[in-house]
């Protein structure tokens, strides 16, 4: 009877996937939406292509733009994205080149040499048989200058950075299966430990592989799944991998940056709890963020963003830029980069280049964008240009050879992160020298759940919305374009997220007067 059973499942198995195809897809200026619209997976998407998953009754739902079929019943773990670093290597050697656009090669990978394709000059994302979340992305908060958040900054030390990278350049090999990268995972979760994090876990993702380094700190108004996110992948490749993979740019720089923002912000509280992730599995092909990145989504984590560093610390020509890597839509990741450079030009003398991109797969950010989520990649050249690049000299003085552009970055990142989860105070700023030249403002109600419309007059108002420990929780701007001189706070801060029941101070002020006014949040 058992094998009768295990052999009806095999046939209902074969029939169920028999149909399935691998499909390439020319885009045109509407990108993935009429894919979205017509319910087609979507498991990627290029500059010019998107890569599908149909079945024989949806090939009519494609009919009208170019399309070309790959695979048949393709099978999970045999096809992978390759971008050459050296342009000389032949990526036939390891696998069928199933096509090409620009730089960017879907390969369907002979498993018997797949790690020997990894420790040459090339990037790698493995292609999962699942179809990508699409997504608007969400509201990202505004610049603020803020004095905690500089102080906070100030504590950035390039030496503790440099200290950072020793370290781990000092594994030898950080390469994601060999026994000194699970070293690594444990110093990283020993310095979490010290600085403080209210949790420390260690996520396996892949057999045999290192495990993702994931500290926690949580807020302390919203200390549950919604957080924002800094990572950097902690394993490494050479060509004289396993044994030799020091990694000191890619990507101990990255790690550094996750280690010195835990450590910079342990003294401080934020209103929204904060994810130290160290990844694994990066230069197999994302492991491991795509492992978390997914998992995040099916549990319906809420991330407010993701910043990214990998490799930021090789200067090849002065004064050096950081590349921030964002995507266009779907999610549309464009406010996100706007804000990270505003933050970085008030608080570091960090120079920046903004790359918006329809597609860039591969680094630890391309998971989140998969998944829904807003998020960036810092990287100190698009595409590489270190020429230690997946080399055993990529080490400090070769390719790390910038401690203080990586310090300066670190510092951008560390100051994005704290406005993002928005630093918390028990002080309340008396309002003082408040001018009344008759009534600025007026509220109604007073006392509501979910909506109070705001009346103002006077010319160019700024109106702010302060918790009973007078931090600042929600802004109003350009209420010079609002019609009728009204707005309406439906009792939630700068990032849409619904506030807790309390007293709420909403303060006007114009170029005449100051004014505050009381309100109560109730359920």
């Amino acid at each position: 009877m058992n094998k009768i059973l295990l052999l009806s499942l095999s046939v209902l198995c074969v029939a169920a996937f028999a149909d399935t195809y691998l499909v390439k897809a020319d885009l045109d200026a509407s990108r993935l939406d009429p894919f979205a619209r017509a319910n087609i997976a979507v498991i990627a998407e290029l500059e010019h292509t998107a890569i599908l998953l149909v079945n024989e009754e949806e090939f009519n739902l494609i009919s009208n733009r170019s399309f070309e079929v790959l695979d048949e019943n393709p099978s999970e773990g045999d096809y992978y994205l390759v971008r050459r670093v050296d342009e000389t290597l032949d990526l036939g050697l390891y696998g069928d080149i199933l096509f090409s656009e620009n730089m960017d090669y879907l390969l369907r990978i002979d498993h018997a040499v797949f790690e020997e394709l990894i420790k040459q000059k090339v990037m790698v994302k493995k292609l999962f048989l699942r179809p990508i979340v699409f997504s608007d992305g969400n509201p990202q908060p505004e610049m603020l200058i803020d004095p905690t958040v500089q102080e906070i900054v100030d504590l950035v030390n390039a030496d503790t950075v440099l200290s950072y990278v020793q370290r781990l350049q000092d594994f030898i090999s950080r390469y994601s299966t060999y026994d000194s990268c699970f070293a690594a995972a444990n110093y990283i979760a020993s310095k979490f430990n010290d600085y403080g994090c209210d949790s420390i876990f260690f996520q396996n993702h892949t057999s045999g592989h290192a495990p993702n380094v994931i500290g926690v700190k949580r807020g302390v108004i919203h200390p549950d799944s919604i957080y924002a996110v800094i990572c950097g992948h902690f394993d490494a490749t050479s060509y004289l991998a396993p044994e030799i993979a020091p990694g000191a740019d890619d990507n101990a720089s990255g790690t550094a940056s996750v280690l010195e923002a835990t450590r910079v912000m342990k003294d401080y509280e934020f209103e929204y709890s904060i994810r130290y992730i160290a990844f694994s599995g990066e230069e197999f092909g994302l492991y491991g963020s795509e492992y978390y990145a997914s998992m995040a989504c099916s549990q319906g984590d809420n991330i407010l963003g993701v910043l990214n560093g990998d490799m930021i610390a090789y200067v090849d020509a002065q004064p050096e830029s950081l590349e921030v890597i964002a995507k266009i839509s779907n999610p549309s990741c464009e406010p996100l980069a706007d804000y990270f450079i505003a933050v970085a030009d008030t608080y570091t003398t960090l120079l920046t280049n903004k790359r918006m991109v329809n597609s860039a797969p591969y680094s630890d950010h391309a998971p989140f964008w998969d998944n829904g989520y807003v998020a960036l990649c810092n990287i100190e050249d698009m595409w590489p240009v270190n020429p230690y690049y997946h080399t055993p000299g990529d080490t400090i003085g070769a390719g790390y050879n910038n401690n203080d552009f990586c310090t300066e970055v670190i510092k951008a990142e560390v100051a994005a992160l704290s406005i993002m989860a928005v630093p918390y105070t028990t002080s309340i700023d008396e309002v003082s020298n408040v001018k009344f030249a008759g009534s600025r403002l007026s509220i109604y109600p007073t006392v509501h759940g979910s909506q109070f419309t705001i009346v103002f007059n006077g010319h160019d108002p700024f109106i702010a919305i302060y918790n009973a420990t007078g931090h600042c929780v929600k802004q109003f701007n350009h209420l010079t374009d609002q019609p009728f001189n009204h707005v309406v706070w439906y009792g939630k801060d700068n990032f849409d997220q619904k506030l807790p029941t309390g007293v709420y101070f909403v303060r006007i002020e114009t170029n005449e007067a100051t004014q505050v006014e009381k309100v109560v949040l109730i359920k």
